[in-house]
């Protein structure tokens, strides 16, 4: 069984003020890009004075169509390859072991999880797991 838990690296950048998250300013321009390639799809196919012009109509939708998928998928989301660089520096796991006191801090390697089993203890040869795995926060300047 895999425990996982959230680090910041997970979670949204966004300030939160009054309990609210703010959304951010790409979805919006992305859901505008959206409604206007709705209303000119509807636009181009019930108007009929419009309709010689239908054809350029319905491009400009689909364009718009696409520029709200691109910003919604490649310029909306945050970029968590920046951030796990200097997030891994900061997590730390514990071992302990089962048969001692034995209590071991390092930093974390990915595969690492709640309770794994890692071998023998080096004191008393009992088994070693993972303990605990924690953040330490840093400080913004």
């Amino acid at each position: 069984m895999t425990i996982r838990f959230p680090t910041r690296a997970s979670t949204s950048d966004q300030p939160k003020s009054n309990g609210k998250p703010r959304p951010p300013k790409y979805a919006m321009l992305s859901v505008a890009f959206a409604i206007g390639a709705i209303v000119l799809f509807l636009l181009a196919s019930l108007i009929d004075s419009v309709q010689d012009y239908s054809m350029y109509i319905l491009i400009i939708g689909a364009a718009l169509l696409v520029a709200s998928w691109g910003i919604y998928f490649f310029v909306g989301k945050p970029s968590s390859k920046k951030a796990l660089p200097d997030e891994r520096e900061n997590v730390i796991t514990v071992i302990g072991c089962k048969g001692c006191d034995k209590r071991e801090e390092r930093a974390f390697e990915t595969g690492d999880f709640m309770f794994k089993e890692l071998g023998p203890c080096a004191k008393c040869s009992g088994v070693s797991f993972i303990k605990a795995i924690y953040l330490i926060p840093t400080k913004k300047e």
